[in-house]
């Protein structure tokens, strides 16, 4: 691997950051960054892991919706203080519903008085229609937070459907209001479930719990849509607007129509370079309906060593195009052996680094 001197530089830099870090459990490794989690060592690997896998198959989807929550977590619990484990209590058989027990992600009934879904005996108001047999609650993603070794709180991410189908095939969306209440009552019966289910998870423990809408646009990637934060019991819940979007897409135009246009401009200049078996395609993530950062794939097939390294020269070049400074900026030129180059430019940043792979 080569690195050109620009990102050297950054990362020296970003490793002396690290050492500003005030974590002290007794195995943990070295952030890579000083706005990111430190984890636990030795990692262990939850087996929740393989019923996410099997809920959702988009493996991009569900690094979204866990680098989100991290993202989210941060205003709670900071990098700098405590660092993480994955899943520690909500293992697979806590989310399991199909041994008819205490499978949290399965419908609330008399085997399972735990489930967090409506029991398909009662129909759920969707603000839209009434729903029988509804499937709001699709999976629940926890990270763990530590400090000296001992358990400073719990993030959770709530990943929920926007609409559901009903018993004529007709997909009914749920308004805004009745998943609000629905999130509320049901983050509040998780909470509640966890402090009487595990020792370690006391009334001292806090819990945020922020709910992810897989939505029903088709250009739209999924939202992290409402927020709680729970103190012993009470919770203290407010609206969010984190979103991923298609690039391009119809979202991404309405969000910022000017960076719309320079990414055509963009994807344009590219094309000059290599016209055939080339492509780009992005995904934007907004926040409060402003693009905060655009990731950009570059794909060449079949070229040779010359053209790949001419396409991300161009690459690096045409990153003037991009005029909102608030956004953070990157493009990963691939080819048919894989990563080439990674080309990025910061908020609030002018330089444009180049970190190539050979």
């Amino acid at each position: 691997m080569h690195w050109r001197k620009t990102s050297l530089c950054i990362l020296m830099s970003l490793l002396v950051l690290c050492g500003c870090s005030t974590v002290s459990n007794s195995n943990q490794l070295d952030p890579i960054g000083e706005e990111e989690y430190a984890a636990i060592q030795p990692y262990e690997s939850s087996d929740a892991r393989i019923k996410h896998a099997a809920l959702i198959g988009d493996t991009e989807a569900r690094f979204r919706m866990e680098q989100g929550l991290m993202d989210l977590s941060k205003t709670y619990f900071s990098p700098t203080k405590v660092a993480y484990k994955t899943q520690e209590f909500l293992d697979y058989d806590e989310l399991d519903a199909t041994d008819g027990s205490r499978g949290l992600l399965g419908t609330n009934r008399d085997e399972n008085p735990n489930g967090l879904n409506p029991s398909p005996d009662e129909g759920f108001n969707t603000g839209n229609g009434t729903v029988s047999g509804a499937v709001i609650l699709v999976d629940l993603y926890e990270l763990d937070w530590y400090a000296d070794d001992e358990l400073q709180g719990i993030s959770i991410a709530m990943v929920v459907n926007d609409a559901l189908e009903d018993e004529n095939g007709k997909t009914v969306e749920i308004t805004k209001s009745r998943m609000q209440n629905y999130l509320e009552v049901t983050s509040g019966h998780l909470v509640s479930y966890m402090r009487e289910r595990f020792n370690s998870i006391t009334s001292n423990v806090p819990i945020y719990v922020a709910c992810f809408s897989l939505d029903n646009a088709s250009d739209t990637l999924g939202s992290y849509i409402y927020q709680g934060y729970f103190e012993g019991a009470q919770g203290d819940f407010s609206e969010l607007d984190l979103t991923w979007v298609e690039v391009p897409g119809s979202a991404f135009s309405e969000a910022d129509s000017d960076m719309a246009a320079q990414f055509a401009e963009y994807q344009n200049e590219l094309s000059h370079v290599l016209v055939d078996y080339s492509y780009l395609v992005g995904k934007a993530t907004l926040q409060d309906g402003k693009v905060i950062q655009l990731n950009i794939t570059l794909t060449a097939h079949g070229k040779t060593a010359s053209e790949i390294l001419a396409i991300t020269q161009a690459a690096s070049e045409q990153m003037v195009v991009f005029t909102n400074s608030s956004c953070t900026y990157k493009v990963e030129v691939i080819t048919d052996a894989g990563t080439y180059a990674i080309v990025s430019k910061e908020a609030g940043s002018e330089d444009v680094n180049v970190m190539t792979m050979q």
